[in-house]
């Protein structure tokens, strides 16, 4: 599993069981429908990185995004805060994710209510930033046993014949790893 997605359902981890937050959503790209508000939608941005190492290990900034939407009223300001309150509380209990990051920081957020306004609803996104190690899984044989025969030319033909292999295996080895 890609660490990003590691970092959202973490983050929808956090955040699940608070009645304010009753709905989440993780990656949602489609509008709701107004009966599902107030909701979050958990979904991450923009990344960099850096080579941290010269094992092919690189330090990336992922930008995760929390996305409140509330029903666009009179009062659509204070509940779009009173949500953005519980986000952050949750969220600074762990910086690190249960250690999968090696930070989590509230960067800001962007109010809208007329994007979504087909949807009679109000948005407010919060940006975090995530800072993650990253590098290769190296998954492959667990090499408990490794076998080699050679097949080459006869070594009694002077010159040998025929030039390429014969077809006969002339050695071969076995190698049991201790595990």
């Amino acid at each position: 599993m890609h660490t990003r997605k590691k970092i959202r359902l973490a983050v929808q981890e956090k955040l699940a069981g608070h009645p304010l937050l009753e709905k989440l959503f993780l990656a949602r790209t489609r509008a709701a429908r107004s009966e599902d508000l107030p909701f979050a939608n958990i979904i991450t941005g923009a990344e960099v990185t850096e080579d941290l190492s010269d094992q092919y290990q690189e330090q990336r900034t992922v930008q995760v995004y929390v996305q409140l939407y509330a029903l666009n009223g009179a009062a659509v300001v204070d509940e779009l805060d009173d949500l953005a309150d519980v986000v952050e509380q949750r969220l600074i209990t762990d910086p690190y994710l249960g250690g999968i990051c090696q930070s989590l920081r509230y960067k800001g957020s962007q109010p809208d209510y007329e994007s979504a306004a087909d949807l009679e609803a109000a948005l407010l996104t919060m940006t975090y930033e995530c800072v993650y190690i990253w590098q290769p899984s190296v998954e492959g044989d667990d090499l408990q046993k490794v076998a080699v025969e050679i097949d080459m030319a006869s070594p009694r033909n002077d010159p040998p014949l025929p030039v390429g292999p014969d077809g006969q295996v002339d050695a071969s080895a076995t190698i049991n790893f201790p595990q």
